[in-house]
């Protein structure tokens, strides 16, 4: 799902995208000039492999994510924001989906025949 920055205003816009079985829902709300905030939460579920053994594991979701979209090269002195610069003016809620996905498998994940043994105590 695509939506163009233009279209944000005062008012939250919701938003849903999905990805295979992972679901991302939300508002996005322009805060000021070119910067928008998403409040959304991520659900349902991806398959990762152990990092032990790479058999595939069912790894539920519910995280809750909130950032700052910038229409363009963000020009702010907001240390402290994650900011996230959009190009073409167009928010790819896929692409953010995607994004993030791969954030939560980039961590560490053992299944339930790997716990516990001395190569999961190492990490």
């Amino acid at each position: 799902m695509k939506i163009a920055f233009k279209k944000l205003g005062s008012q939250p816009l919701h938003f849903e995208a999905n990805r295979d079985n992972a679901r991302f829902s939300g508002d996005l709300i322009l805060k000021k000039g070119n910067v928008a905030q998403l409040n959304g939460t991520i659900t349902g579920s991806i398959s990762i492999p152990c990092d032990l053994c790479a058999e595939e594991i069912e790894h539920p979701l519910n995280e809750e994510v909130t950032f700052y979209l910038s229409d363009g090269i963000y020009e702010g002195s907001d240390e402290e924001l994650d900011i996230v610069e959009i190009d073409h003016s167009t928010i790819d809620l896929d692409e953010l989906l995607h994004s993030e996905i791969e954030l939560i498998k980039s961590d560490y994940f053992c299944c339930k025949n790997c716990e516990g043994t001395s190569l999961d105590r190492e990490f």
